[in-house]
């Protein structure tokens, strides 16, 4: 009497007994579209959460660990609320809700204890960061790229303005590092949304630790093959919105009239930076959970938030393993030619996204007179013989952004019918 006659026939109606088992056996191409991976990797994942996630009850039939993980895979992957996910496999809206809670707190513990989210704890581990840096990216002595997102969220009850944003949403703030190849390797999830950016670098633990050298950073050394005897720190990579600090590059303020060399340093800073801005694009293009504002409570958000994220790395990495399926194929990143910059496939898949916002900068930065010596000095090796890359002038001399050209053109017609005006 206490079960509703649909919930009764979910063995034999239900979303995954009609139609995932058909697509694991039978359509390969939809079961990768449904769940960001293939049945391959899916069997991969199941064998190290279903220990975890197995249930038993001699009074019900209960969901299998198989079941679980894909209900916890479609909440992600697709955003749905969750009474539609409830609806699809005939289950009550709150057995899914513990559903997708417990699977995700599975998942960030299993992936992590598997390695495949962890921070750098050895100088070896960090220089081969930037060795991979250096070779794909042509930046050296870098240790990764760095960015802050707004995770947007449904208001939390009696929250007030906690995580009332400057944009006037709700929201936790998502700060991460990546390597060269589009991999999370330090997070911090949960700083408030009233925080700018550089705020919650401060009072995150991830800008502390940086900060006071406690991730064994290699010592700074002489860039090879450099003709000046200088030594360099390693540093991660910034935009305007961080403070510039002996481990922290940011460009040039754009404000002022920079020259030349300034320009090119921008150029290659930002070439390396946008790592970190295609490793979120991919995040949120792949799991549209960030399509529009999260409704959970904080605590559940993070969980989420996190197991998106080690998913991320685990299908980055295991993708070269596998079959020809793709996680992230090449053409989903931004690519560069020999005449122009491709911008990648997640950025018209994301340009509606509302739930995962960049975060500007907010307030003057000050910084100490070690920290320019080091970005002068950076100035000077790109603008050397021996830090030279063959394409920088195309690049510095062309007046376009490549990744945004239809803003480019829409300023650039502004600016012509205000001249004409003025000439009139």
């Amino acid at each position: 009497m206490w079960m509703r006659r649909i919930f009764m026939e979910r063995s034999r109606k239900g979303l995954f007994n009609v139609l995932v088992k058909d697509l694991k056996l039978f359509d390969s191409v939809y079961f990768l579209q449904s769940f960001r991976m293939s049945s391959q990797t899916f069997e991969i994942l199941l064998s190290w959460v279903a220990p975890f996630l197995s249930k038993s009850s001699l009074r019900r039939a209960v969901a299998t660990a198989e079941e679980r993980l894909c209900i916890a895979l479609r909440y992600l992957v697709t955003g749905d609320a969750q009474i539609t996910i409830a609806i699809s496999f005939r289950m009550s809206p709150t057995t899914i809700g513990r559903i997708i809670i417990e699977t995700c707190k599975v998942i960030w513990n299993v992936i992590c204890k598997k390695g495949y989210l962890l921070a750098p704890s050895s100088q070896k581990e960090w220089l081969e960061i930037s060795s991979e840096f250096y070779e794909r990216w042509n930046f050296p002595h870098c240790l990764g790229a760095i960015d802050g997102k707004q995770v947007i969220i449904q208001s939390p009850a009696r929250s007030g303005s906690i995580y009332f944003n400057y944009k006037k949403t709700f929201s936790i703030v998502l700060l991460a590092t990546c390597n060269a190849k589009y991999e999370f390797t330090l997070v911090d999830i949960g700083g408030s949304g009233r925080q700018s950016d550089n705020g919650i670098y401060n009072y995150s633990k991830v800008g502390s630790a940086i900060d006071n050298s406690l991730l064994n950073f290699p010592d700074p050394s002489c860039i090879s093959g450099y003709s000046k005897s200088i030594t360099f720190p390693y540093t991660f990579l910034a935009d305007e919105a961080f403070a510039l600090k002996p481990h922290m590059m940011r460009p040039y303020p754009r404000r002022t009239n920079l020259d030349k060399t300034e320009i090119v340093f921008n150029y290659r800073l930002s070439r390396g930076r946008r790592v970190v801005e295609n490793s979120f694009g991919v995040l949120a293009s792949r799991f549209r959970i960030f399509r529009r504002p999260i409704v959970l409570k904080v605590e559940n958000v993070k969980i989420v938030v996190k197991a998106t994220m080690d998913l991320h790395n685990f299908l980055m990495k295991i993708q070269i393993k596998t079959d020809n399926f793709s996680y992230c194929p090449s053409h989903y990143v931004d690519q560069e030619s020999s005449h122009e910059s491709i911008p990648g496939q997640w950025r018209k898949e994301t340009n509606n996204y509302q739930g995962l916002k960049s975060i500007q900068c907010q307030g003057a930065h000050n910084f100490i007179k070690k920290a320019k010596s080091i970005r002068n000095n950076s100035k000077d090796y790109f603008n050397s013989e021996e830090g030279l890359v063959l394409w920088r002038d195309r690049i510095v001399n062309s007046t376009s952004n490549p990744f945004d050209k239809e803003k480019y053109k829409i300023v650039n017609n502004i600016i012509q019918t205000q001249y004409a005006r003025n000439k009139k």
